[in-house]
């Protein structure tokens, strides 16, 4: 064949380069056919000058990675520069992994073929790749990705490191007697479909064998290895030659997963191979596990840990969507409440209730339709949601209930006779909004209640004393600032790094001349509905500045005063400016200062930041209160410009007590330092939480084991 580099003034050039270079440099046609290639070359990759000059490149090239090649060389031949990665099949049959740098070739203003410098990749390099994917992979876990599209990303970052070893991810069933691919991007349809749900257990190729034996299983030779005899058929179709598996481990060391690497060779994995097997067997067990826990963290966002129902944030959510969407119809509100309860608390344990609450809770669900919404408002309390029905059919369904507690429950050999009394609101007869309807159910379960035991009642005018309370309590609260019947009382928050105290929450209290002490829970919905809650809201700000800047000035150490806004003071008043004239007052340090929100004051993500931006100019700082129980996306995370996040005490109460309680707390902690936030958990109560909260270097915290919210003068008696 005529050789388009024979020109003297070409091998002059190039000839020193080509001879004494200890890289690899070569040069094809435009057919690519080799053309040169130089002593270095010879030597790595094992073949004479004489063969290669009989040879198109492609007979070098592992038949997988073709393809890929003849595009970088079809861009290059176009007139282009391209760098790219690059497998040559040794001699000897082994791999050579080279990083490649090739520019076209000119004669005469065209293109003729390609020159090229191949490096063999230093492990500076390959440790940089490696990094490099890791982090592309951790910050997507951040970030909120797909969970498909971060494990597909594991995947393909190993195939990138090692072409020509194609991957796959392969997850265990719930019976865990199973796997079945989750990411295979470049295995074939058919052998996927295969392999899929290949038992755990010994002899099932290397993935079934694997998480059987819970130790690596190495296949140098699928054609010859017993372990494939049953899937060797399958694999050798697709010249899937050797395969290599990895059990992936969760923290608790039991299986959830293998991890795969393919060779289209008779092989054993390399240093180099096992490297990227042992990195890609951590990033799939961090990834499973942060969206487990995630789906974990949302479940219990929207169900009822103990019963599995919805629970009232799902049924506020689906009672609302119901009137939007059906707003003429008439719908049915029950408000359900189990009588003499507590007793059985009292005198069984709380072990024995919860059996209990959740054998009622089967017996109610086997009697309704599935397209009624059941859930657990908490406690021994219970809603249902009855869509497009009439009072006739609501007392019907009443009956069907009460019909339910008609024979005894047997517990621990006794036999346990139970009633429950049910409240009825009616839309919109009794109400238009959520909270309405919710106020007269509960009324008319109560009235339901003191009538006779295993009864339903019907919301009534009459009922709504409850109405009268509310409406004087809301007239005794517009004067309770100027009556100074509002206080502050502070919880103190410790770092647990140090042990030291080093702020506080403040927290607001009622002691009416009417009422007495009325509970923030009672009077602080009241505040919101009237527009009371922006005056007392500044107040609060206000006074609990005063009192740092006092603390201060008596030589006090503390540096953070938290505060909580309502979602009222959130939207509706001009919050930046208030705060800001609020510390020019006192003189207090905007960074002494912390506004808290909660995660239901986030859904209107844009208008949302936009008020934390302004915030945040001034030099306060942000933190989501209560995380974990008001909102179904994690995303906001990173487009808020957030501070810190309060666990909510929801998760801390189980943490030394339950796994999965124990798991989700300290994933949150996790997730929270990895987006650089910092992390406060509240309601401690025991050693044992504090213990497990420090363990897993949580920030800080607060609760009863370290300070209950008092009066100023008393807070460091």
């Amino acid at each position: 064949m005529e050789n388009i580099f024979s020109s003297s003034s070409l091998l002059e050039v190039y000839q020193s380069l080509f001879e004494q270079d200890d890289e690899i440099s070569f040069a094809v046609d435009t057919e690519g056919n080799i053309q040169l290639m130089n002593e270095a070359a010879t030597s790595l990759l094992g073949y004479t000058a004489a063969e290669f000059n009989e040879m198109d490149y492609k007979q070098i090239i592992p038949a997988d990675h073709v393809a890929d090649v003849e595009a970088y060389f079809s861009h290059i031949l176009k007139g282009n520069k391209a760098s790219f990665r690059m497998m040559f099949q040794h001699k000897d049959g082994y791999t050579v992994y080279l990083s490649i740098n090739a520019v076209p070739v000119y004669n005469d203003g065209a293109v003729q073929g390609a020159f090229g410098v191949g490096r063999v990749r230093t492990n500076e390099q390959y440790t940089s790749e490696l990094l490099n994917g890791q982090n592309r992979v951790l910050q997507m876990i951040a970030m909120g990705a797909p969970f498909c599209e971060v494990l597909h990303r594991i995947v393909t970052t190993i195939e990138r490191i090692s072409p020509g070893h194609p991957c796959a991810i392969m997850v265990l069933n719930e019976e865990k007697d199973s796997l079945f691919h989750l990411t295979a991007p470049h295995l074939p349809d058919d052998y996927i479909q295969a392999i899929d749900g290949i038992p755990v257990a010994d002899n099932q190729g290397s993935c079934g064998t694997a998480a059987f034996l819970k130790a690596p299983v190495i296949a140098t030779n699928i054609a010859t290895d017993r372990r494939w005899a049953l899937y060797r058929d399958a694999a050798l179709k697709h010249q899937l030659k050797a395969c290599w598996s990895t059990p992936v481990f969760d923290n608790d060391q039991q299986i959830i997963a293998t991890f795969a690497m393919y060779a289209h060779q008779v092989a054993a994995p390399t240093e180099a191979d096992k490297r990227l097997l042992r990195e890609a067997t951590r990033l799939t067990s961090l990834a499973i596990q942060h969206y487990r826990a995630k789906e974990q963290i949302q479940k219990l966002a929207y169900h009822d840990h103990l019963t599995g129902l919805p629970n009232r944030r799902q049924f506020r959510q689906t009672l609302e969507q119901t009137i939007t969407r059906y707003p003429d119809d008439t719908h049915a509100l029950f408000f359900i409440d189990l009588d003499r309860f507590k007793f059985i608390n009292d005198s069984f344990g709380h072990k024995t209730g919860d059996d209990l609450l959740t054998m009622i809770v089967d017996r109610i669900q086997a009697r309704l339709d599935g397209s009624i919404l059941f859930s657990r408002e908490g406690g021994d309390e219970f809603t249902i949601w009855l869509e497009k029905t009439s009072g006739q059919d609501a007392a019907r369904m009443a009956n069907t209930i009460l019909d339910t507690f008609r024979e005894p429950f047997s517990l621990q050999g006794n036999e346990l006779f139970m009633t429950a009394s049910i409240g009825i609101s009616l839309y919109p007869h009794d109400g238009l909004q959520e909270q309405e309807l919710f106020r007269k159910a509960d009324i008319a379960m109560y009235e339901a209640k003191k009538d006779n035991q295993n009864s339903f009642q019907f919301y009534t005018n009459m009922l709504d004393r409850q109405s009268l309370k509310k409406l004087k309590m809301e007239s005794e609260l517009r004067s309770a600032l100027a009556r100074e019947e509002l206080s502050l009382v502070y919880q103190p928050i410790q770092n647990l790094c140090t042990g030291e105290i080093y702020g506080a929450e403040a927290l607001i209290r009622w002691n009416s001349r009417h009422f007495g002490f009325v509970s923030p829970v009672e009077f602080i919905p009241i505040a919101e509905e009237t527009g009371l809650i922006i005056p007392i809201g500044e107040w609060v700000i206000r006074t609990a500045c005063r009192q740092l800047k006092a603390w201060q000035e008596e030589g006090r150490s503390l540096t953070c005063m938290s505060v909580n806004l309502s979602i009222s003071q959130f939207y509706r008043s001009p919050l930046a400016d208030t705060i800001s004239s609020i510390l020019e007052e006192t003189g207090l340090d905007p960074a002494h200062v912390t506004c808290e929100i909660t995660e239901s004051m986030t859904m209107d993500t844009d208008n949302a930041a936009a008020v934390l931006q302004q915030l945040k100019s001034i030099g306060v700082f942000i933190s989501i209160d209560d995380f974990g129980t008001g909102y179904s996306s994690l995303s906001y995370l990173q487009k808020l410009p957030l501070d810190t996040l309060k666990i909510d005490q929801s998760f801390v109460r189980d943490i030394a007590t339950n796994e999965s309680a124990k798991k989700i707390a300290t994933t949150i902690i996790v997730m929270a330092h990895h987006l650089g936030l910092h992390v406060v958990a509240e309601g401690v109560e025991t050693n044992e939480q504090l213990s497990i909260l420090k363990e897993y270097r949580c920030d800080a915290a607060q609760g009863y084991l370290l300070g209950r919210p008092v009066p100023p003068d008393e807070f460091f008696a």
